[in-house]
């Protein structure tokens, strides 16, 4: 266990160099730079920015110096935004980005799965073809779709807010439209890798033995049925928590998702590299508790190999 987790840790901390690497290079190629305007500006006032970000050094000297200061937490300041340092900017922004993002996870684990496992348990019946339905429908909806309703809704009652964060009620929306898509999958997901497991032979066994429908879902069928599901929640934990820009967008909340494609279209080097990094390690995290779920589920899958 413990050399799983060193072999872990020391390939999660190669990979962050890779990424890295990978994307301060790949934005330095790309033509234009953090201070390229529709309308240019003065070269004196071009050079003097450049100047004093850094940008007038060899490349190989700004690799360096901003591995350096990114060994001692700092990930340098906005290009964008100089009044504010990119540790700055996530601070504000993972806040209320989590707090969305969390209530979305919990409520696609809590919805999500029993919903699919019913849906299993009543193969072919009504209540399986509207849990199907209802499934269908939230995979081809889009979130943008449904933050609008959302808005269109709050714009002819009193009791919900247009926007924000500001009243519990005010989650309602973000969380939705969050949460639509990955629910509807997780509940096929779950319904259809339940199906498969329930026809196994050792299922045929254990209600030949009398064992009662109860333990043999429960301590059977739905701990392998799990197996698949848990493979995609990880990396949508991942995806959902570090946020989206529409669902942020369109509820007017000050998370970090608006980050991810400002800082592409700004050029904001740093902040690009600060947001894909977060979410590197995040989605790294989420894929070794995937790997140490596995082996709690099924011992059979051990964490060491």
């Amino acid at each position: 266990m413990h050399r799983f987790f060193i072999r872990k840790t020391l390939f999660s901390i190669l990979t962050l160099l890779i990424v890295v690497t990978l994307v301060f290079f790949m934005l330095r190629a790309i033509p234009g730079g953090p201070f390229t305007r529709e309308k240019p500006l003065p070269e004196a006032t071009r050079e003097r920015l450049e100047e004093a970000y850094g940008l007038n050094e060899p490349l190989m000297v700004q690799y360096f110096t901003y591995m350096g200061n990114l060994f001692t937490g700092d990930l340098g300041p906005s290009f964008r935004k100089p009044a504010y340092s990119v540790n700055e900017l996530l601070a504000t922004g993972i806040p209320q980005t989590f707090q969305i993002g969390l209530l979305a996870v919990i409520v696609i684990i809590v919805v999500g799965i029993p919903l699919g496992v019913i849906s299993a348990l009543k193969a072919n019946t009504y209540i399986d073809y509207g849990v199907m339905i209802l499934a269908t429908v939230g995979i081809t909806v889009p979130s943008f779709v449904i933050g609008s309703l959302f808005i269109l809704l709050a714009q002819n009652t009193s009791w919900m807010p247009v926007g924000g964060l500001t009243q519990p009620i005010s989650y309602l929306g973000p969380v939705v439209a969050l949460s639509g898509y990955s629910l509807a999958f997780v509940s096929r997901l779950t319904r259809s890798s339940m199906l498969e497991v329930l026809r196994q032979d050792y299922i045929r066994t254990a209600r030949a033995k009398g064992l009662s429908e109860s333990k043999v879902i429960f301590k059977h069928a739905l701990k392998n049925g799990l197996i698949p599901v848990i493979t995609y929640i990880g990396p949508m934990i991942a995806a959902i928590m570090t946020g989206s820009f529409v669902v942020e967008r369109i509820f007017v909340i000050n998370g970090i998702g608006k980050y991810f494609t400002e800082s592409i279209g700004a050029r904001d080097y740093t902040l690009v590299i600060g947001v894909t990094l977060f979410y590197a390690s995040f989605y790294i995290i989420m894929v070794l508790l995937v790997d140490l779920a596995y082996s709690i589920i099924d011992p059979r899958i051990r964490v060491s190999k």
